[in-house]
């Protein structure tokens, strides 16, 4: 059986994320991307994600998040 996300090209890949933030995290955001390359390490694509959030914020907020896809190799049609 073929792994579509290891078997594919090894350059950029799409991370889908949800934040969530606010009093007790109840708030969520829309499902949010990043792009980044497949050999990215986990503490950067870490640093990606809260970058992430934090534009969509508009400022550096407490928030944890859940990643929905991992390095898919195409984006996922909106």
């Amino acid at each position: 059986m073929r792994d579509f996300v290891l078997d594919a090209p090894g350059s950029n890949r799409y991370t889908y994320f949800v934040a969530y933030y606010g009093k007790e995290f109840h708030q969520q955001t829309a499902v949010l991307h990043v792009m980044h390359h497949f050999d990215v390490s986990v503490q950067d694509l870490h640093v990606q994600i809260r970058s992430r959030i934090n534009e969509v914020l508009g400022e550096e907020t407490p928030s944890c998040y859940h990643i929905l896809a991992l390095a898919t190799p195409e984006a996922i049609p909106a």
